[in-house]
């Protein structure tokens, strides 16, 4: 039972979602990378945000703080705070340092005990820091891909659960691998063909819960109701055009993507999910905006802000790709890959 617990994976109770690093060189690497592009995801800037958030940059930890050299080092997030759970080496110096950072900023706590540092910031931050104080063991089967220099747990709404992704970072791009839990199966036979083209395509042999979690994005980005979609065996929703200048307000994305649907396709070759979305080409639609385009609502602002700052990035990583197939427990394996030059 010990050997058990000792082998267990936990993580705060109360998190919506959940990255656990314990050697930040490759996720240094990507940013040190990325900031070529958009120079405000470089390291330093990453790791002065985390420093006001939760005390500790991840990047480049501080000595003083007292942490321990090895352990993973859980960063939270939950509804209205972020928060951090880190292994401490020396109790007093993480008591000093935890003392420095709570008299420094609004909204904070922490605490030091049983070994760890717990910090966490926000308007819900004590919530979150008594959720760090209680941590859950992750399902075995989650567990077994929480591995690695770094890996995240993230929560979803029904009829997907959980997953976890080990994160392989460098400066060529990121890859994630792992699986997500559903209630009923995700994905199930082969692919539909069918999708070529397009800014971006999803195309996938679904189960119960993949339909499911494909209506709700579809609703999420305000498009009509899809009838066929319930009884289809396979899907393909294939991004053909996006208008910028029809962005405006929150519900405003429908009118600007002109989404191709097509059901029960003949079957192709492959993994039962792929999923491609071309960066470039959203930055290329994206240039369309002017100053005065931003002006109609908060969704077209956001757009026109994007281009400005990580348009370079863009158009410099991707194609986005993902990829998934069928596991037992009504799950499946996926991988997410971001290549970046």
């Amino acid at each position: 039972m010990l050997a058990l617990l000792a082998a267990a994976v936990l993580i705060p109770g109360t998190a919506d979602a959940v990255l656990s690093v314990e050697d930040a060189s490759g996720l240094r690497a990507l940013l040190t990378a990325a900031a070529v592009h958009a120079p405000s995801l470089a390291p330093a800037q990453v790791g002065a945000s985390l420093r006001s958030d939760v005390g500790v940059d991840l990047l480049d930890e501080d000595a003083s703080w007292g942490l321990a050299r090895r352990g993973p080092r859980l960063l939270a997030i939950s509804r209205g705070a972020v928060g951090l759970s880190a292994p401490v080496a020396d109790a007093k110096a993480a008591r000093k340092a935890l003392a420095a950072w709570l008299a420094h900023g609004g909204h904070r706590a922490g605490k030091v005990g049983g070994g760890r540092l717990l910090t966490a910031s926000g308007r819900n931050a004590q919530a979150l820091l008594a959720g760090l104080s209680k941590s859950l063991p992750l399902p075995g089967n989650l567990a077994a891909r929480a591995k690695g220099p770094a890996w995240i747990w993230m929560r979803f709404a029904e009829p997907l659960r959980a997953g976890v992704l080990a994160l392989d970072a460098s400066s060529t791009g990121l890859v994630a691998r792992g699986l997500v839990l559903a209630s009923s199966p995700i994905l199930s036979g082969a692919p539909p063909a069918e999708c070529e083209g397009g800014i971006g395509c999803v195309r996938a042999g679904l189960g119960p819960a993949g339909i499911g979690a494909l209506s709700i994005a579809l609703d999420q980005l305000g498009l009509p109701p899809q009838p066929e979609l319930r009884t289809a065996a396979r899907a393909t929703e294939r991004v053909d055009r996006i208008d910028a200048r029809q962005l405006g307000g929150p519900r405003s994305l429908a009118s600007a993507l002109r989404i191709t649907p097509l059901f029960d396709a003949p079957v192709a070759d492959g993994p039962a999910l792929q999923a491609t979305l071309d960066l470039a080409q959203i930055d290329i639609a994206l240039a369309r905006l002017t100053p005065l385009d931003a002006l109609r609502g908060a969704l077209a602002a956001g757009a026109y802000a994007a281009h400005l700052v990580y348009g370079p990035l863009l158009r410099n990583a991707g194609p986005l790709t993902l990829t998934g197939n069928p596991a037992s427990g009504n799950a499946a394996e996926v991988e997410l890959r971001l290549p970046l030059r």
